[in-house]
């Protein structure tokens, strides 16, 4: 990849090297493969970006803070447990909780609300985003992407349609914007004995105002961060599992068919014996989701969220 940036500096050449640096880590899973990878890849990108910006494009917006609300919340509210706190309240119950003031040192709740610093960090790299509402319905598709155009069509022009960065492993892509955030101490407990350091996997969940994860669970532990903007979280037990109306087919088995805002009793009656807890996060909040819980994620605002899964 060197040859061609030393070689030809034309815009088109350091586009292209640009796409292959992405290439290889979406499809060949290069993470960690030598030593000083994340060093070379953000010095790369830093090269490549400054050598493509275009003063001329139109800037993006700085997302504005959203004033606290004194909302509802129907689970258990911690505010900035010890891990022996949390330990105890919610990883040995299985049991989901808000946490407030858990990630207040982060320097992503400041710099990524400026859209043009991800931008600059990353707005000629190539990501896989999700378009339509939600991943279940037979308009919704994936298309590989700069994050450039996506930025500025999602966040500068409300007409287009929905698309969503969504569950996707953008740090280990961009490591510069891995430096913005720590992983919560939480994620060093365990559910075995075993004395290895537990994985964990961070997810990066960006878009507009009105994406939807639809009624799902997953099989880890999750801590979901939000950095900036509201989501509205609709939570149900694994022990309604059989009242949630799972998908039959493999690739959605782990997917309810309802619609956990407008719940359809007629349709689906068995999900009126369903217990459902209502939560809302807001800039800095974190919650954990214990494994196998079901969760409906809606953002009711422009929102960027980050998500730690361990085992």
């Amino acid at each position: 990849m060197l040859y061609p940036i030393i070689s030809n500096v034309s815009q088109q050449q350091l586009m292209r090297c640009a796409e292959v640096l992405d290439e290889a880590i979406l499809i060949g899973c290069t993470q960690g493969l030598y030593e000083g990878s994340d060093e070379f890849q953000t010095k790369l990108t830093g090269y490549i970006s400054k050598a493509l910006e275009n003063s001329t494009q139109t800037p993006l917006p700085i997302i504005k803070t959203l004033k606290r609300q004194q909302l509802k919340c129907d689970i258990a509210v911690l505010d900035c447990p010890s891990i022996q706190d949390f330990r105890t309240k919610c990883f040995k119950t299985d049991r989901p909780a808000l946490l407030l003031n858990t990630i207040t040192h982060w320097p992503a709740l400041q710099k990524w609300r400026d859209l043009n610093y991800i931008h600059q960090l990353a707005g000629n790299r190539t990501v896989p985003i999700e378009i339509g509402s939600n991943y279940t319905t037979d308009e919704w598709s994936q298309q590989l992407v700069k994050i450039r155009d996506f930025l500025h069509r999602q966040f500068t022009n409300t007409d287009n349609e929905i698309e969503y960065l969504a569950q996707h492993e953008l740090f280990d892509q961009i490591p510069a914007l891995k430096a913005d955030i720590r992983i919560p101490d939480y994620c060093i407990l365990r559910t075995s004995d075993s004395e290895s350091p537990a994985h964990v996997s961070i997810k990066a969940w960006l878009g507009p105002k009105n994406t939807i994860s639809p009624l799902h669970y997953d099989p880890e532990h999750n801590l979901l961060c939000q950095v900036f903007g509201r989501k509205h979280i609709i939570l149900a037990s694994p022990a309604d599992t059989p009242n949630l109306y799972a998908h039959e087919s493999e690739m959605l088995c782990n997917t309810s068919q309802l619609d956990a805002a407008q719940l359809d009793f007629e349709k689906f009656p068995l999900s009126a014996k369903a217990i459902f807890y209502n939560v809302t996060l807001q800039d800095g909040d974190c919650l954990y989701i214990p494994p196998k819980w079901w969760h409906y994620v809606r953002a009711e605002s422009e929102s960027f969220s980050v998500s730690f899964w361990w085992s």
